[in-house]
């Protein structure tokens, strides 16, 4: 149970809540300005996260702090249950994430992911979007999503974008295919080879179209996918060869559908992490992310 957890702190902390301020907060609970910022410190140490971040004048509140506020407004009173939310939210048995992410992610590794943190973490709710790396910029950009993933070359000022896993491009094969016994695949293999290409507006067409063309390689375009998912579903049938972005072919290759294979030259693809800029990554967020880096290190590699 929490210790020193007082009825005063909790007033103090839901006025800083209400008028974003310690001076209009003391002004609220007619004491002084040292009184309320020692309450709220108080509060802090005993509940063991912080509350709010200091933008100029302006306190702003942690999205746990939110949490928390959430409760107090509806059991302001019952300072036992108060107690027992902080004790939640601290050991992450409340909470919620939500999650956009590109397709190449959200339609197996993501999922994976959130299987493998739910039942550790069985108090939080995750939600997950799919959506186009453009399209999880904008969700973003809302401040509304707590994480997104995808592969953009733009940035927007309300995200903070960094990257979280670089990998190489692979070669997808069906199996059994004759390529399959070279350790790497170099343009000039995939010449006059049936081969499903990515859409025309996909970004990494292009660097693909470079690729080939840097072998004088002439791949018989026997359809086109969006997605890469699409592409290696083609290519396990037997359509044809490949390239596509390194997860969703480590992801088909395990499942012992397709085979992959390293290019040569390497063409390297990014992999973004994006946050919202006004506010700070939460406990459950940053908790979550421990856990993707691990899955990216376990699929792919260092």
């Amino acid at each position: 149970m929490l210790h020193r957890l007082t009825h005063r702190q909790l007033e103090a902390f839901r006025a800083v809540i209400e008028t974003g301020k310690v001076t209009a907060a003391s002004e609220v609970l007619n004491t002084t300005q040292p009184s309320v910022s020692r309450m709220i410190a108080d509060l802090e140490h005993t509940a063991g996260f912080e509350l709010f971040e200091r933008r100029g004048r302006q306190l702003l509140p942690t999205p746990e702090a939110l949490a928390l506020y959430e409760e107090v407004e509806r059991s302001f009173v019952g300072l036992a249950e108060i107690s027992r939310v902080i004790e939640d939210i601290r050991d992450f048995r409340r909470g919620s994430l939500l999650i956009a992410g590109m397709p190449a992610l959200a339609l197996k590794f993501l999922p994976d992911a959130i299987a493998a943190f739910v039942k550790a973490e069985p108090g939080i709710k995750v939600s997950l979007r799919a959506r186009s790396s453009q399209a999880v910029l904008r969700h973003l950009s809302s401040q509304q999503f707590d994480l997104g993933f995808a592969a953009l070359d733009m940035d927007h000022p309300a995200v903070t974008r960094r990257p979280i896993c670089t990998a190489p491009m692979q070669a997808v094969l069906p199996l059994g295919h004759p390529l399959a016994v070279k350790d790497r695949l170099e343009p000039a293999d995939f010449d006059e080879q049936p081969f499903i290409a990515l859409g025309a507006e996909i970004a990494t067409r292009s660097e693909t179209d470079v690729f080939l063309a840097a072998g004088n390689a002439r791949p018989q375009i026997v359809a086109e996918a969006q997605l890469s998912a699409s592409i290696c579903e083609l290519v396990a049938s037997g359509a044809g060869v490949s390239i596509v972005e390194p997860v969703t072919a480590a992801n088909f290759a395990a499942a012992g559908r397709i085979t992959a294979r390293p290019l040569h030259p390497a063409q390297p693809f990014r992999y973004d992490l994006l946050l919202p800029a006004l506010r700070e990554p939460s406990r459950v967020a940053a908790r979550f992310l421990d856990l993707i880096e691990a899955q990216f290190t376990a699929l792919l590699g260092d």
